[in-house]
């Protein structure tokens, strides 16, 4: 085992929970390895101040905070009872498709074309599709060298 993995499986070592094969060779590079056995002690350090501060949080146990969690299950164990109880109401609902609307798409839809071409947006189209083809047949020609596009025999 190398020294990270050694970091990592410090606290399962410290706490007893590894398996013999690995508590041993641990065990090993620890008695070989002089900054694991400095990380070592640092490790036991830390869980001894951490089991010192669990113990003094014990003791803190006179605060005059209310104790609400009775009070809250109930509450909710109503509010389900009450949800369970509940008969779903059956609703009626409305027609999301109608004619009307259908033709009022197509109207804005018509509307917004129109001015599109008004504007001038459409005008270039032809010439800018145009443009872009040359542009990718120049690149796939200098990407791939002229026999990508071979000659057009008639």
């Amino acid at each position: 085992m190398n020294c990270e993995q050694i970091k990592e499986w410090m606290p399962h070592y410290l706490d007893g929970l590894l398996s013999l094969e690995r508590e041993r060779s641990i065990r090993l590079h620890i008695d070989t390895c002089p900054a694991c056995v400095q990380s070592l002690e640092v490790a036991r350090d830390m869980a001894a101040l951490w089991r010192e501060m669990e113990g003094n949080m014990g003791l803190q146990v006179d605060l005059d905070i209310p104790d609400l969690t009775g009070a809250v299950m109930a509450k909710i164990e109503l509010i389900e009872a009450e949800r369970i109880q509940r008969v779903p109401v059956p609703t009626t609902s409305r027609r999301r498709y109608t004619p009307r609307t259908s033709w009022m798409h197509y109207s804005v839809a018509a509307c917004l074309t129109f001015l599109l071409f008004q504007f001038g947006v459409f005008e270039g189209l032809a010439y800018q599709i145009t443009e872009i083809n040359g542009h990718m047949s120049n690149s796939v020609t200098a990407l791939f060298g002229p026999q990508a596009n071979p000659p057009i025999n008639k």
